[in-house]
């Protein structure tokens, strides 16, 4: 347990030192993570560098640079204005059409991903209409974590793939994942409701605007390229689904990826010169990208001392039944706090098995890990925060904001546990 000592107390001192001199946790992090994996578990600085999330970086860098373009030309406003022109008679829905939106996204095979196409607009919204930053991403983010989780979307058949090679069959896990479902619904959905009451979602008003004007030749250039961006990450795997005997569909489906598309659709930006590419550039959020990066850098290195597998042995050895889904969702969800659910998901479901073997409902245990993933995503030093944080310009606007995230996603593993606690597994 010493080590475990040691690893939290560099984290908690990593946290509190980028606050206080208010320099980038992700610098402390990287030093730190050096430090810990060189001289205390003697791992090669060449092993600690690979450790750097790649895809995680390439992934937000790409799509922040796509993104840019449109917010940097004005389409994501103008989209904004036509999307608040639309609901001026009925503000009070726009929270609720959000959420929708997010879930049906996510829910058509996007995945994660339709937190990249949404987040932008819903924060460019909150600048028109003046709705809190907070409702504006929880709105989404709860409608794409519950969507995330339908059978056709890339979360559920990654945690159920993840079942089965934890020694469940098929059938089981497909009903395991359907149960992940159905409680993530009622979690989210009372966060949801929990946000749009306490931010007064009801209450936003809109300014009295005329009929925004039409797109611009630059403007519409970048709209068709973000609804192509959509058709290829959306339909695609969605024909795959429906026609699963094509076998150019399921080699278009396996070869897809967000940061490649993403860069082409860039690429396409550049060549239809709907942007400038150092102004891009300048745009991309360096300083968000740096701390989740490199908090991730650091929680890999933790990983390798073993402490998560030492946690799992003393909660199957020394835990009551009923607590170790509440202490499960809680390691889970502080893993989150810094890195992807992917991660956090691929690390603790292997464990499940042994757990479960003393007695307790294997259901219930995915489902802890997996929803307490999701809990914390919107965690700052998350992919799902730092995306949110990057989007707001305002830097008097985005420390608060910064610092709410990190009471928000606190607030969410806590009500996950009490659930967890009040309601026996479906």
């Amino acid at each position: 347990m010493g080590i475990l000592i040691i690893c939290s107390i560099i984290i908690i001192f990593v946290i509190i030192m980028g606050t206080i001199t208010k320099t980038n946790i992700g610098l402390w992090a990287i030093f730190a993570a050096y430090i810990l994996g060189s001289f205390v578990l003697k791992i090669s600085p060449t092993e600690i560098i690979n450790l750097w999330p790649t895809k995680l970086f390439l992934m937000l860098f790409a799509v922040t640079f796509f993104y840019s373009f449109a917010t940097l030309n004005g389409s994501l406003e103008k989209i904004a204005l036509h999307a608040v022109y639309i609901c001026q008679s009925i503000p009070w829905a726009i929270p609720i059409v959000l959420y929708f939106l997010g879930f049906v996204l996510a829910g058509i095979g996007a995945g994660d991903g339709a937190i990249v196409l949404l987040l932008p607009v819903s924060i460019t919204i909150s600048g028109i209409t003046g709705m809190n930053y907070f409702l504006a991403a929880s709105s989404v983010i709860c409608g794409v974590c519950i969507g995330g989780l339908t059978p056709i979307s890339t979360i559920h058949i990654f945690i159920k793939e993840l079942m089965e090679q934890a020694q469940y069959s098929p059938e089981i896990a497909g009903i395991y994942a359907y149960r992940t479902l159905l409680h993530s619904f009622i979690l989210f959905t009372i966060i949801f409701i929990a946000s749009y009451i306490i931010f007064k979602g009801y209450k936003i008003k809109t300014k009295e605007i005329t009929k925004p004007t039409a797109f611009e030749g630059k403007q519409k250039i970048t709209l068709e390229i973000i609804i192509f961006y959509i058709c290829i990450m959306v339909f695609i795997p969605l024909l795959n689904i429906t026609f699963p005997k094509l076998i150019f569909l399921e080699y278009l489906k396996r070869n897809l990826n967000i940061a490649f598309v993403s860069f082409f659709c860039a690429l396409l930006c550049l060549l239809f010169k709907v942007g400038d590419e150092k102004k891009t550039f300048l745009r991309v959020p360096w300083r968000a990208l740096t701390v989740l990066c490199g908090m991730s850098m650091l929680i890999s290195v933790v990983t390798k001392t073993g402490s998560v597998e030492r946690i799992s042995e003393f909660l199957s050895s020394n835990i009551s039944k009923s607590l170790s889904p509440i202490l499960f969702a809680t390691f889970s969800g502080i893993m989150s706090f810094f890195v992807s659910g992917f991660v956090v998901n691929t690390t603790f479901f292997p464990l499940v098995p042994g757990v479960a073997a003393s007695g307790i409902d294997a259901g219930i245990l995915f489902y802890a890990i997996a929803v307490g993933g999701l809990t914390t995503a919107v965690s700052p030093f998350s992919s799902m925060g730092a995306m949110a944080v990057s989007l707001i310009d305002d830097e008097e606007k985005r420390s608060p904001f910064f610092l709410g995230l990190i009471v928000w996603a606190i607030i969410n593993i806590t009500i996950h546990s009490i659930l967890l606690f009040l309601c026996p597994p479906l």
